[in-house]
């Protein structure tokens, strides 16, 4: 690709794998401790006096397949994805397919579908016990979980932008609240309420390469992990590893990982975890696993690059 300048933005990744890699199952198994408790320890993410010092973001939406539109040859109007772009009836690089329930079943059999790619062994379940359709989905709408607008152009310079937490869409536990110990303002877990819904970024990526997501993870001790999904998968989710060792404390920045639910600590899937994304709005979505808190996140097409801390 030729880069020809840095852009920074204000908007932020499926590698092709080849061959068959064995792919763990759903379950968790591992040794690394896990638990969270609150302290007075000034960099516990949560206000030690004040245990809900935060204002409520709210809204989620659990997501799906990652269509992109292409223009009818007749009209010129956008008519829905080309065919066999992510048809489950045809092979195509990315894992997962159109028809969420027979990812579903195919998947259930055969992991490496909605890990890697979709390969003539996903096509024939698919066809076979999972009774696929065989069509293509209608137009995209701007649904959470989908590609909007037209297919773009591949990128041509170093694209980098970072989301705030404010936007973030926050649901169930989580809330923004304000760093005690100088990282301003922060996506905390309000543990009185309890540990469930998500922190859910949407960028806008405007056009087409491998993506790297940098995420400013909080450590306390063993407490570094997320589960985490990109445009809805993997289902069961990741699980992303800010500091397989343990130990730290303090916010830092780790490029998105993926860690099999099944696996121990420091085993990935993939590391970094960088999708193949279209131009347009895409899904990164985490969930409480061990970690209190986060903050923002850094997008690049810069393999390259590594945050400040």
């Amino acid at each position: 690709m030729n880069r020809r300048g840095t852009i920074l933005t204000t908007l932020g990744l499926t590698v092709a794998c080849t061959g068959r890699p064995s792919v763990g199952g759903g379950t968790e198994g591992e040794t690394e401790d896990s638990g969270s408790t609150t302290s007075n320890d000034p960099t516990n993410p949560t206000n030690p006096t004040n245990p809900n010092p935060t204002s409520v973001g709210t809204g989620e939406d659990e997501t799906g397949p990652n269509p992109t539109t292409g223009p009818n040859p007749t009209t010129g109007e956008t008519t829905g994805p080309p065919p066999g772009s992510d048809n489950c009836c045809e092979v195509h690089e990315g894992p997962g397919c159109n028809e969420p329930e027979v990812v579903d079943c195919v998947c259930a059999q055969e992991a490496f579908c909605c890990a890697f790619a979709w390969d003539q062994m996903c096509v024939d379940l698919a066809m076979g016990d999972c009774m696929a359709t065989c069509e293509d989905p209608p137009a995209t709408t701007g649904e959470p979980g989908t590609t909007t607008g037209m297919p773009g152009a591949d990128c041509e310079d170093i694209v980098t932008f970072e989301m705030q937490p404010n936007e973030a869409t926050l649901s169930g536990a989580w809330e923004l609240g304000m760093s005690m110990i100088g990282e301003g303002e922060i996506i905390v877990l309000n543990q009185m309420v309890g540990t469930d819904g998500t922190i859910l970024f949407e960028p806008d990526i405007p056009c087409n390469d491998t993506w790297y997501v940098w995420v400013r993870y909080w450590e306390q001790g063993q407490d570094d992990s997320y589960f985490a999904t990109i445009d809805g998968m993997p289902m069961p989710e990741a699980i992303f590893e800010g500091d397989c060792t343990g130990g730290g404390q303090g916010y830092s920045w780790a490029a998105l990982n993926w860690r099999d639910q099944a696996d121990g600590p420091c085993t990935y899937l993939e590391d970094p975890w960088a999708p193949n994304w279209d131009a347009g709005t895409h899904q990164v979505e985490f969930s409480y696993r061990e970690s209190l808190a986060m903050g923002r996140i850094l997008i690049t097409n810069d393999q390259d690059l590594i945050p400040a801390p």
